[in-house]
């Protein structure tokens, strides 16, 4: 490990361990507060703790994934990233500590479906999109963990995803992001016979590669 990246993990780990001491505290202030005001107490210090903690709990997390990312493309141990379930809790965690790093459950849901516990990745997959409503990212993984369940039976929930993620409300993080998400509303409407909004997904993407967007991109689609 180099001192740099010893240098950034202790750090993550500094500011896990004092969002946890903080939230311990507040429990701690809760229970102790009288019995008529422990419901409204312990709400309210824990719904204040985890906003005014916001910048802290996204740092750790942001920390945490950049230990995480440069391994997926090194293929660790001879494995690939689909099988190095020993990223899954830190992945867990990176969610917990910031529910809209959107990469966290896009690549954990596609790690949990490759295995074959695709329940779970569904349920990873709708997380995503119930703390990124917005995010056409997270429509996009949705969509992509129904047509492997079932290309067939799934297709219209999919296509709804798909017309979501291509909505004018629709928000992407990067331009790699869009690229791959393009990508899989794509081969849903070719599904769908959508021949016109298929067409569209291509020429988006073509547009995107002019811009540097799309290379490297190492989950199937």
């Amino acid at each position: 490990m180099s001192v740099t990246g010893s240098k950034g993990l202790r750090l993550g780990l500094v500011a896990v361990a004092l969002v946890v001491i903080i939230v311990a505290a507040q429990g701690l202030a809760a229970y102790s507060a009288p019995a008529e005001a422990t419901v409204s107490a312990g709400a309210l210090l824990g719904h204040t703790g985890f906003e005014y903690l916001g910048g802290l709990r996204k740092f750790a997390a942001a920390v945490l994934w950049n230990r995480l990312e440069p391994q997926f493309h090194q293929y660790g141990n001879g494995k690939p990233i689909n099988q190095r379930l020993d990223f899954l809790p830190t992945m867990r965690l990176v969610q917990i500590l910031d529910p809209q790093f959107q990469q966290s459950y896009y690549v954990a849901s596609w790690m949990l479906a490759q295995i074959g516990r695709m329940p779970q990745a569904l349920d990873l997959a709708r997380d995503g999109i119930a703390n990124n409503p917005h995010a056409g990212l997270m429509r996009a993984n949705y969509a992509q963990m129904l047509l492997m369940q079932d290309k067939v039976k799934n297709l219209p929930e999919a296509l709804k995803q798909a017309q979501a993620g291509t909505a004018s409300d629709a928000t992407w993080a990067t331009p790699d992001d869009q690229f791959e998400g393009y990508a899989i509303f794509r081969t849903i409407f070719d599904l769908a016979g959508d021949k016109i909004s298929a067409q569209k997904m291509t020429e988006a993407q073509k547009a995107l590669t002019a811009q540097g967007a799309g290379l490297g991109i190492e989950r199937d689609q």
